[in-house]
């Protein structure tokens, strides 16, 4: 087998080439991303809200002098209170204290008031009272020192102005001092700049000129004293307003993100690999799982390439070419380049991880985005903490998912660009360490991934060659039955080629032991299709796996073509296999999967026929597929099936292994399946496997029948008929009301001891011995003659069916009598009012949650990993810290003294000094807004500012300063760019000084603005503690999503397992179920919150005292009231699977919460719009809360500390001696109190709750509506059409009310499906009285389980009508249940309930007496053979004993109608016998059974009459002998003749001769007989005889039996497959007749008003 790593390769290639689109999305989303961190658009929005379109044009200069603070003043005046204004200083000198008090004087301040150290200051300080505090820098002794270096402390928040956004009320965060009158709420002084407006600018000049003063006093001077006028120029500024702006987190956000779409979709592509099986199939082809998974690598490698190229070309030219400040850096480029490759390595490695454990796309890649947006949210805060305090704690967060580092990698390149101080050696070497190790720890998670599971159905000894050791236990298996007789089984003819051979291979469960196989030997001849029959849970699949090598037998050993079978030999190469998925991978085109598997399987020295192989296959697949160049995935399931057996039969690959493959195909499907089967089959073996008789009889060559994993027989299938039927089938159709008795005792009169085997309506069925075969003829002459004395209608004698031999082949030994209690009376409610009813459905409710719900694993994982996550973030959090020194500093001007000197040039020789740049005084700091001066600061300009202004129409420069003569300074600022008045202030004061020192360089005036610590509760997003309030809320974050989610998989599972259906069918209304659900898991979840507070206690998180703890836990409980109903709105849409409603709970809880919180504080930087949208969501709302309790504590914790260093503070007095210490309740509007979180909880919670009931109301209601206007639509009854369907129709259509009534059931006119276009629609009619039985009859995939569904009400109808005993099942549908009980096909039950369980609860609801519960659930016990099982939970029960009890649930209450979906499917006939004597017997009490099967002996024991069911639509009605009369014309005859001679050849020329005779025979029966099936001497003939004279028949063949050399015959008619298939045959043909005489036919019936409205 050429399995070559170029081909691999190529198929690799051409799957990422077919998915171009997707890659090309990636490509633009990258780019754009790329852009929009480049543009920086946050950052320009914000400039524009500062841009004051409404003073473009203005050029105007307003002065100010230096003086007053009368704007500060007048602002209070205007609030009518008097200033008591004091300024506060530090140290407390003579100097200090001198200066201070006449700066007091001067602004006309109160007082002052000296401390001895900054903290006790800054503790001390009362915004109310305080105007500012001076530091004093650098005193040495008590004269006046050479430098005077200040710090002036305002409050963090004007007092002047009142804006919208915190941001703008702020020093550190304001953007501009030009006031907007409507944004900032300024009514006076509108022209002045905030420093003036706020009294800074006075403050700082006057003690600048009171230390002048002094220091000409101690170092004379000849300079005169100049008059200082500071000048406000209202023009646009070209520079932008304040670094801060530029400071936008979205593109450090974007960063986050920009590799998730290329990782989501890597996900998606090696997640559908391998749930479709492409690996494992492949690891057959003979590539090993390495080999596959490196290649894949390889090429995923090659496609993240080009994207890594685009990003950092990008990136590189932008860093190099987009302005940038700093040096572009080789060593940074080099390592950013080797980060990329680094990177793409991880995305690769960790998204196969992904794939491989979820398997399901869709679930992958939920899974992937909600860890990608949990890590986001929960470390990216963490990670800009590395830049200021560089501890490696981040190494972990960066190993643990290779997101985050981006985000920190870009952090560094960057710095190295821009900032390379900041950059250290060993933050390169945490990167790339980090990188390295989350690689390698990944790629060892998907090793042990694939070794842990290989694949679906393949077994992990089979790929690592080890089989396993034969143990003693394993040396004899142990039989509990009568083992099968070597007498069952057929041997090939003489001349037959084996293919595969097994020889008593037995195989045993892994886990118990128990074994599942035993002592199988079977052999597989060329040429046939050989079917594995055989119930569910018999061994069918094991044995599959066994033959298709891979799964190892336990003992016993298999052959190929006679030689032993090894798995990973080239044996492998003769047999390709499909079990449950198609193992083709869905992103490759049919014509490409055709030629892989042709060139895959076809050996180098048959290279030459690949084209025609190619070909051919390719031409078969044109005749069902829509192109050859449409990809897999867009093909329909049976496509899907007929591309996969093309790939299976490609280079004539021998032995082809199926596992039910028609099991997903419709009934046209799987004939086209079973033509290229047929068509296939001559140089081939085909093993199949499959629980359906009819299928099997329909296709097989020989049938081999397992049951409990013991091979009964195995043969042709006229071999079984031979072997296994004792008795030919009479079968007599008497006229209505004629008594049975005096046939049989006619009967009797030729066969003695005769009695009716069933009798269903008119149909009676005799066992007639083989013995007496030969006395078959006189008995039908004697019937024929006397048919109309006795009242037959018509005579049929027909040989055993082979449903009839499987059910006695596989019947059990341990069959047990069944004692069918009492139920001719429906169980009548006993509870006497409605009320008593609603209180028993209550604690039906109750009870099932403490059954279901409280024992479940779900909470102590839960629990458990709520501890994990606590730990990890408690101790990763230590980094959100609040630090002990919160410095806001704001420098200005200068720095030192060294800057002055070098830096500043001389007034004299310029005319003015023009500042045209600052920069940032410390450059490790993420955010700085100073304003320092550097050696590019300054130009030297000549002339007059005032005159170089007026030819500008935009300032370019942050101020100047000019001499206006020689006794005035004028200085200049502007209010567009913040933070300039202060700085050109301090320009114009050393200039002043070297204009009066010019050669003291050692004097010199140095400033800062600092700004006094904002309150904590007001959580800044910029300033320096602007994530201490994110710790706690970020701890609660990350475990709430988990813990709320956990709700979510009790309701799904009910969905999915249609119990939530069954228990609304029972009675249960929405108010109680809703009511109850909401009810247990709010108080469950209250338990959870304490647990939850008190393990963040114990791990120090937040360090909560009681009080805060018992808000915390409030907080959590009215957040459960208002996520439980969203969770509860996810289980109403996810609803397919429980992993996948998990993960989008968790995903929409997480999002909606710690996502969007951290968003809010990092990217939207609590903007206030973003804060009440996102209130809505319960998550926000519960961290904002638990954020403001935080804040809190943390400001009371700081105030304890200040009160503590008092003498005269106690706890009681310390909001009189500690300033803004006085803490209200937290149950307060205003911030930070909570009433809003819970406000915005508790509206949440209702309208979820309304959303809810209203969803389920509103699908109630359109359940039998539709957008389609039903008016013009009519029934599809056309003149091709069965007679007998357009007659009931007909009858029920113009039957009136009073007639409906009359039935127990009546159907008229329900459509499968209203169609999406055309007036036609397939509709179903019927009734049904008492003491009938219906069948719907079907291949698979036909429709019935939907038609079942909606004739209980699952699924609704909007063109017909149903009435259930006069009852309107549109209006009364609650009340028809009371009379109806139902069985779905596949589900039903939950797994963690026991039978006892299941049928208590479902009592408790159809309001059964507790008291009488008991004995009603003994009678279901014993009906159904249940007592020994009973206490057993339902996931550990077999298929049949689930079937029983869905059984069992279904006659809880004795119902009227029962409606069972596929009753006894794939179950043992142990268990399908049982269900058929209960459901006969309950019929026969007078009730009615309505029933769906695919199973002709099942309407053949249980229905009076059935309806033919093939694509939604009814294609005939009546008994099940009617419709074979009246559509299988003839009889079908198997023969086998007798091989004798005493050699080969001889024998041949015998056989040859016989068959000549026998060809000739056939033809005298009728002369268009044919031969439809030959298996060596076996043979059979379809003989189209219209009318068939049995007792001609049956007379012929005996007389004929030696003389033909025949051993053995068989008669029978046609299956029901058949008859459906004669039924759709007729229907075209009379179509075709009818298009070719009269014309295209009508869109819709001419007729009678079809479903009027009955009166």
């Amino acid at each position: 087998m050429p399995a070559t790593k170029g081909l691999l390769f190529k198929r690799y290639i051409r799957i990422e080439l077919n998915l171009w689109q997707r890659t090309l999305f990636e490509i633009i989303t990258l780019v754009v991303m790329v852009l929009v961190i480049f543009l920086n658009p946050i950052a320009h929005s914000k400039k524009l809200l500062y841009t004051t379109t409404e003073n473009e044009d203005e050029q105007s200069i307003v002065s100010h002098k230096l003086q007053d603070i009368n704007i500060l003043s007048r602002m209070t005046d205007s609030k009518r209170e008097k200033p008591k204004y004091i300024l506060a200083f530090t140290p407390e000198t003579a100097f200090t204290t001198d200066v201070v008090n006449k700066v007091a004087k001067t602004l006309e301040l109160s007082s002052t008031l000296g401390y001895d150290s900054e903290s006790e200051m800054q503790n001390q300080f009362d915004e109310r009272t305080t105007l500012a505090g001076i530091v004093f820098n650098n005193l040495h002794d008590e004269g006046t020192p050479l430098m005077l270096s200040i710090s002036i402390r305002f409050p963090s928040q004007f007092r002047t102005i009142t804006p919208f956004l915190t941001e703008d009320r702020l020093w550190i965060t304001r953007c501009s001092g030009r006031i907007n009158p409507v944004r900032d709420r300024a009514k006076h002084d509108k022209q002045q700049d905030i420093y003036i407006r706020e009294g800074f600018l006075q403050l700082q000049h006057q003690v600048f000129v009171e230390w002048y003063h002094r220091l000409r006093t101690d170092v004379i001077t000849t300079y005169t004293e100049p008059h200082v006028e500071v000048f406000n120029i209202l023009m646009q500024a070209a520079d932008e307003p304040c670094s801060v702006m530029s400071v936008a987190q979205l593109p450090t956000f974007l960063y986050n993100f920009i590799y998730l779409l290329p990782f989501l979709n890597i996900i998606r592509n090696v997640a559908a690999q391998v749930e479709d099986g492409v690996m494992v199939h492949q690891w057959h082809y003979g590539y090993s799982f390495g080999m596959q998974w490196g290649i894949k690598f390889l090429v995923l490698f090659l496609k993240m390439s080009i994207l890594g190229a685009i990003y950092t070309v990008m990136l590189l030219a932008f860093w190099g070419f987009g302005g940038r400040e700093g040096e572009f850096s080789g060593i940074g480029t080099i390592a950013f380049v080797c980060f990329i490759i680094l990177y793409t390595v991880e995305i690769i490695i960790t998204g196969m991880v992904v794939a491989k454990l979820f398997a399901n796309p869709t679930n992958a890649v939920l899974f992937a985005l909600m860890v990608w947006l949990f890590m986001y949210a929960a470390f990216c805060i963490i990670l800009e903490r590395y830049w200021d305090i560089h501890k490696y704690y981040v190494f972990f967060i960066l190993v643990a998912f290779f997101n985050c580092q981006m985000h920190f990698s870009m952090s560094l390149f960057r710095n190295c660009i821009e900032e390379p101080d900041m950059v250290n050696t060993i933050d390169f070497v945490l990167i790339f360490t980090s990188a390295i190790s989350s690689a390698l720890i990944y790629l060892l998670i998907l090793l042990a991934i694939q070794w842990r599971m290989p694949g679906t159905f393949l077994s992990r000894r089979v790929v690592n060659n080890r089989p396993r050791k034969q143990q003693d236990s394993d040396a004899t298996v142990v039989y509990l039955g009568k083992a099968p007789s070597f007498q069952n089984f057929e041997f090939g003819d003489v001349g037959s080629v084996e293919f595969m051979r097994l020889r008593h291979v037995s195989t045993s469960h892994h886990e118990t032991e128990r074994k599942i196989l035993k002592n199988i030997s079977m052999r597989i001849y060329r040429g046939e299709v050989y079917v594995i029959l055989g119930h569910i849970g018999s061994g069918k699949l094991t044995l599959l796996r066994i033959l298709a090598g891979l799964k190892f037998p336990l003992r016993g050993s298999i052959f190929v073509m006679g030689k032993i079978f090894v798995p990973r030999g080239e044996a492998r190469r003769m047999l390709d296999f499909r079990f449950d998925e198609h193992g083709l991978n869905k992103h490759l085109t049919v014509e490409q999967t055709i030629d892989y598997h042709v060139r895959l399987k076809l050996s180098p020295s048959d290279s030459d026929r690949y084209e025609i192989e190619r070909r051919k296959w390719l031409a078969i697949l044109d005749q069902h597929v829509e192109s050859r160049r449409v990809r897999v995935e867009k093909l329909s399931a049976g496509a899907m099936k007929l591309v996969a057996l093309c790939c299976c039969l490609a280079g004539n690959t021998p032995i082809i292994i199926m596992e039910e493959p028609t099991a997903s195909l419709t009934g046209r499907e799987a004939q086209m399946f079973w033509s290229i089967v047929h068509a296939e089959k001559e140089n081939r073996a085909f093993i199949i496997s499959t629980y359906n008789v009819g299928e099997a009889e329909h296709v097989a060559d020989r049938i081999g029948i397992l049951s409990m994993g013991v091979l009964e027989a195995s043969g042709t299938p006229f071999f079984l008929r031979a072997k296994f039927s004792s008795s030919v089938d009479l079968v007599i159709i008497k006229k209505p009301h004629v008594p049975d008795q005096p046939i049989t005792d006619y009967i009797n009169q030729v066969i003695p001891n005769i009695e009716p085997e069933n009798e269903i309506g008119d149909t009676l069925t005799y066992k007639l011995p083989v013995i007496y075969r030969p006395r078959l003829q006189k008995l039908l002459i004697h019937l024929e003659i006397d048919s109309k004395m006795l009242g037959i209608e018509n005579v049929k004698v027909v040989g055993a069916e082979l449903s009839d031999i499987y059910m006695t082949l596989v019947t059990s030994f341990r069959l047990q009598q069944q004692m069918i209690p009492d139920v001719t009376q429906t169980f009548k409610y006993q509870v006497v009012s409605k009320t008593q009813l609603t209180i028993q459905r209550m604690r039906a409710m109750f009870y099932k949650k403490m059954i279901n719900t409280a024992p479940n694993v779900w909470p102590i994982i839960m629990i458990f990993t709520s501890f994990i996550l606590v730990a990890i973030i408690a101790r990763l959090s230590v980094l959100l810290d609040m630090p002990k020194e919160r410095q806001n500093s704001i420098h200005i001007g200068f720095k030192d003294q060294e800057d002055v000197i070098k830096n500043m040039p001389r007034l004299q020789d310029c005319g003015y000094i023009d500042i045209r740049s600052a920069v940032k005084a410390n450059k490790k700091r993420s955010v700085d807004v100073s304003r320092t001066f550097n050696d590019q600061s300054f130009v030297c300009e000549k002339g007059s500012y005032r005159n170089d202004l007026k030819k500008k129409n935009e300032l370019s420069s942050f101020g100047a300063v000019e001499a206006d003569g020689d006794q005035h300074l004028n200085g200049y600022i502007s209010q567009d760019i913040f933070h300039s008045a202060p700085m050109m202030l301090n320009l114009l004061q050393n200039v002043m000084l070297r204009l009066a020192y010019p050669e003291d360089k050692d004097i010199v005036v140095l400033v800062e603005n600092h700004p006094l610590p904002t309150q904590l509760s007001r959580k800044i997003n910029v300033l320096d503690n602007k994530i201490a309030h994110i710790h706690v809320p970020l701890v609660v974050g990350c475990i709430i999503p988990l813990t709320v989610s956990v709700f979510v998989i009790p309701l799904v599972e009910e969905e999915i397992c249609d119990v939530r259906f069954l228990q609304h069918m029972a009675g249960l209304g929405l108010k109680v179920f809703w009511g109850i659900n909401l009810f247990w898991d709010w108080f469950t979840f209250f338990v959870y919150s304490i647990i939850i507070v008190v393990i963040m206690s114990l791990m120090g998180i937040g360090g909560f005292g009681f009080h805060e703890n018992a808000i915390l836990v409030l907080l959590l409980t009215i957040f459960g009231l208002a996520a439980l109903p969203l969770t509860y709105l996810v289980s109403m849409y996810v609803n397919k699977s429980i992993i996948r409603a998990f993960l989008v709970s968790v995903l929409l809880q997480g999002v909606s919460g710690l996502v969007v919180y951290i968003i809010y504080w990092d990217v939207a930087n609590s903007n206030k719009i973003f804060f009440y949208a996102a209130c809505m969501s319960p998550g926000f709302s519960l961290l904002d809360g638990i954020s403001n309790v935080y804040a809190q504590y943390l400001e009371q914790a700081i105030c304890k500390d200040k009160c503590e260093a008092l003498d005269t503070c106690t706890k009681e007095n310390m909001d009189e001696e500690v300033p803004n210490c006085k803490f209200d309740t937290l149950f307060k509007w205003a911030s930070p109190g909570i009433l809003p979180p819970m406000v915005y909880m508790v509206v949440s919670a209702l309208i979820f709750l309304m959303l809810i009931f209203w969803i389920e109301l509103h699908r109630r209601e359109k359940k039998f509506h539709t957008s389609r206007d039903l008016s013009n639509m009519r029934t599809a009854t056309y003149p091709f059409d069965d007679g007998d369907v357009a007659d009931v129709k007909q009858k029920i259509a113009e039957a009136d009310n009073a007639k409906a009534k009359q039935s127990v059931f009546l159907v008229d006119q329900v459509e499968a499906r209203v169609p999406a276009a055309g007036k036609r629609v397939h509709t179903v009619s019927f009734a049904l009285n008492k003491y009938m039985s219906m069948g719907i009859f079907g291949p698979r995939n036909s429709g019935k389980s939907h038609l079942m569904r909606q004739l209980v009400g699952q699924d609704g109808f909007a063109f017909g009508e149903i009435y259930v005993r006069g009852l309107d099942f549109k209006f009364d549908l609650e009340s028809i249940h009371t009379y109806m009980g139902y069985s779905p096909q596949h589900q039903g039950l939950l797994r963690d309930l026991t039978p006892r369980e299941h049928i208590r609860l479902l009592c408790m609801i159809r309001g059964v007496p507790e008291a009488k519960i008991g004995e009603k659930m003994h009678d279901l016990c014993l009906m159904l053979n249940m007592t020994g099982w009973m206490h057993r939970k339902c996931s550990l029960l077999t298929a049949e004993k689930k079937q029983k009890l869905k059984i069992a649930m279904a006659l809880v209450a004795y119902n009227k109608i029962v409606v069972l979906d596929e009753p006894t499917c794939g179950m043992p006939a142990t268990t399908r016998r049982e269900i058929w004597n209960i459901l006969r017997y309950i019929r026969y009490c007078g009730k009615t059974i309505i029933f769906a099967t695919n199973d002709e002996l099942e309407c053949k024991i249980l229905a009076d009459f059935i309806i033919l069911f093939q694509d939604s639509e009814m294609l005939a009605i009546g008994s099940l002998q009617y419709l074979r009369y009246k559509y299988s014309h003839g009889f079908y005859l198997e023969i086998r003749l007798i091989r004798d001679g005493s050699t080969l050849a001889e024998s041949e020329e015998n056989l040859r001769k016989d068959v000549e005779n026998l060809a000739k025979f056939v033809n005298f029966l009728h002369n268009r007989s044919e031969l439809v099936g030959r298996l060596n001497n076996w043979f059979k003939f379809y003989v189209p005889v219209g009318h068939i004279v049995y007792s001609f028949l049956y007379g012929s063949m005996e007389k004929n039996k030696s003389r033909l050399n025949i051993s053995d015959y068989c008669i029978y008619q046609a299956d029901m497959i058949s008859v459906v298939a004669q039924v759709q045959e007729t229907r075209a043909q009379l179509k075709h007749h009818l298009v070719q005489t009269e014309g295209p036919l009508p869109l819709e019936t001419a007729g009678p008003n079809w479903g009027r409205e009955r009166k």
